[in-house]
């Protein structure tokens, strides 16, 4: 007979790949160790020139410095499915991974969702993996985890549980038009709460699994696309993002104090 699954939440995998593939071999040898019966939800491919109905070029335009690529749109589709996908299976929340995570410590991994799961209430979001994280400005220690408030919200959205309910709102929008860690930077936009596991309990390892598609998207419209008004008007949305990011910022740590010092924190 089977374990029961560990993690004690199900659990969804973001993939292109098919099975026997490098990177759903991985994905899946991994969570095999803890009982997990993932459930692998394959990513959109677009054909050259192809993109998505959802994707607002004018949005775009407007909010971000550069345009999106096609595999940061299929990314950000993959994810909306795999919450859709949580609401119809009826989930409370969802653990979910981009098949180039790596858990580092399996026992301390696994702590650390139980420990997020124990005060849920508290959250929308957290993040097991930052890239290259901002500095912590609220620090909660719930039973042997640690969990943080950064200066500002991290890159990356390889290993995350997310509540089912907020799932629901961020599936509201109607149209995308930045890269979902991006959005996620913009917090206050949703009024999500997204706290970090500190140190990362979970890598990216895309290098040692054939590399990164959206990296070399992205270096190839560095090169290709440079527009000089576009990248002044960058420089705009970032003093913006700032100032709204410390209001925000301020706003959820006075917020999640109080109750962090409650009992499940100890």
């Amino acid at each position: 007979m089977r374990a029961k699954n560990q993690f004690a939440t199900a659990c969804y995998v973001l993939t292109l790949d098919s099975p026997g593939g490098k990177r759903y071999e991985s994905a899946k040898q991994q969570l095999d160790r803890f009982s997990v019966q993932a459930n692998f939800v394959q990513g959109i491919r677009f054909s050259p020139g192809e993109t998505s109905p959802l994707y607002s070029p004018w949005l775009n335009l407007v909010h971000m410095k550069r345009q999106m690529t096609s595999g940061e749109i299929s990314v950000y589709l993959g994810h909306r499915k795999i919450w859709q996908r949580a609401i119809d299976d009826g989930e409370e929340r969802a653990l979910v991974f981009e098949d180039d995570f790596f858990i580092q410590n399996d026992e301390k991994f696994q702590q650390a969702v139980a420990d997020a799961i124990t005060v849920s209430e508290h959250w929308d979001i957290v993040k097991f993996f930052d890239f290259r994280p901002k500095r912590a400005i609220q620090h909660w220690r719930v039973n042997k985890t640690e969990l943080v408030l950064h200066k500002y919200t991290g890159s990356g959205c390889v290993a995350y549980l997310i509540n089912i309910d907020k799932a629901k709102v961020l599936l509201t929008q109607s149209s995308i038009f930045r890269p979902i860690d991006e959005d996620w930077s913009h917090p206050w936009e949703h009024n999500l709460r997204i706290l970090s596991v500190t140190p990362n309990p979970v890598s990216e390892i895309a290098p040692v699994l054939g590399g990164s598609l959206l990296e070399r998207e992205r270096e190839k419209m560095k090169t290709g696309n440079r527009n000089f008004a576009r990248s002044v008007y960058g420089n705009f949305l970032t003093i913006k993002k700032n100032a709204r990011s410390l209001a925000w910022r301020r706003k959820v740590a006075s917020d999640l104090m109080p109750m962090f010092r409650s009992a499940h924190c100890r």
